[in-house]
């Protein structure tokens, strides 16, 4: 059993058929998995997996014809690859003996210097969400550890340089005047609504708090420096949320789904 897991599946469970091998082009691979449909896409979460690792994966699905995307540590692909690419990454997750999800191990440990942390405490929320939006456009994989921006030790020239264009971009032209305090407003917003809930779960007030804050928030703009599909998921994760806290009797249930939301909403506060 892999320790990846599919976000979305087809509904009859069933692998899809691929009908694509051999075939040098397809239009569909003109288009960037994360601009893709919603009910297209197929999201892996890798984020047990080291970063060194997610390299290999970026040059095994590469060899392999699979256009695909990062968002973080989640590898997104159009859903018809879903056959070849569960080969690539089952080929990957044995030769690195990663560890079953199901199974209860343990994340697989990671080696000494196989890692890089960036400490931005210091870079506001905008640059922090202008710098995610740029890692996700230059196709590398990465996670937040709060304000600990961790990628692969190999990659650690893409992602300076990245950095360096941030940075500059930054300061050439700055944020978009009065969206700073805007954006940062907003993300702050949700995020201490999802942290009250996380603390208080199954209570009426914080569950309708957070309600009135997403109805006012998700028709809005895409806050600035965010890739919409990322703003997209984080609405859909806060969604969920309050589908199950407003479903759901079990407590447990609820604080750990509200602190998932709430890792995901804190490098951006």
């Amino acid at each position: 059993m892999a320790t990846y897991s599919r976000r979305r599946d087809d509904e009859s469970g069933e692998p899809v058929e691929d009908d694509d091998a051999g075939i040098p082009h397809d239009p569909r691979d003109d288009v960037d998995p994360l601009d893709l449909p919603e009910e297209e896409q197929l999201v892996y979460d890798l984020s047990d997996w080291p970063t060194g690792v997610h390299a290999e994966v970026v040059e095994a699905l590469a060899e392999a014809g699979i256009v695909h995307a990062w968002l973080g540590t989640d590898l997104v692909i159009h859903e018809r690859h879903e056959d070849r690419a569960d080969l690539v990454l089952s080929d990957i997750e044995r030769r690195h003996g990663l560890p079953s999800g199901e199974d209860g191990d343990a994340s697989v440990p990671r080696e000494p210097g196989s890692e890089i942390e960036y400490d931005l405490g210091d870079w506001a929320a905008p640059a922090r969400a202008l710098l995610t939006a740029q890692l996700i456009e230059a196709d590398l994989a990465f996670r937040w550890e709060g304000s600990l921006l961790v990628t692969a030790a190999d990659a650690e020239e893409r992602v300076d340089a990245v950095l360096d264009g941030v940075e500059d971009t930054i300061a050439t032209d700055g944020l978009p005047e009065g969206e700073d305090d805007l954006e940062e407003s907003a993300f702050s917003a949700l995020f201490v609504a999802v942290d009250d809930l996380a603390s208080h779960p199954n209570d009426r007030d914080a569950i309708l708090r957070l309600n009135e804050l997403f109805e006012r928030t998700e028709p809005g703009p895409v806050p600035f420096g965010v890739h919409p599909a990322a703003w997209e998921r984080i609405l859909d994760q806060v969604s969920d949320l309050l589908d199950l806290s407003l479903d759901s009797d079990d407590a447990g249930d609820v604080r750990a789904e509200a602190i998932e939301v709430r890792e995901v909403l804190r490098p951006l506060v």
